[in-house]
């Protein structure tokens, strides 16, 4: 049987992403996504962000690292990963890993190597699929 382990979401980065480099020399960065969530307190719509904590590796990382700020509206498609570890206090964690497979900036704020604004589509990471042009990428309808 197969499956679908995929998550969407269409928010607002939280922090400029700062690349870091791991033992084995691969490139992540960790960024926080806001994205909506209303409730009714009374007779009242409360707006609260709900935080998304996401993992660029490799050219997507490089690549979020170097164009993406604070603000800046993306929407992502991620793999979900639960990963589990043991500190130093001999406490087990789980963690729920969103990684990044692509990313859509949709605020018009990219900036790529010229140093101007457009949307931009980042191709996935490891070739799984063919990479979008930017000119399809500015025909997607939202």
């Amino acid at each position: 049987m197969k499956g679908l382990n995929k998550a969407y979401l269409i928010g607002n980065i939280g922090q400029d992403p700062e690349m870091r480099t791991t033992a084995t020399g691969k490139q992540l960065v960790k960024l926080s996504l806001a994205t909506p969530f209303a409730r009714k307190v009374g007779d009242e719509w409360v707006e609260t962000p709900d935080w998304h904590r996401l993992t660029c590796w490799d050219k997507t990382a490089e690549f979020i690292a170097t164009n993406a700020r604070k603000g800046d509206v993306l929407a992502v498609e991620c793999a979900i990963r639960p990963r589990k570890w043991t500190d130093k206090d001999n406490v087990v964690h789980y963690e729920i890993d969103l990684v990044v497979d692509r990313v859509l900036w949709l605020n018009g704020k990219h900036r790529g190597a010229s140093g101007a604004e457009g949307t931009r589509h980042v191709p996935p990471a490891g070739g799984r699929s063919p990479a979008m042009t930017e000119a399809e990428s500015e025909q997607i309808p939202f």
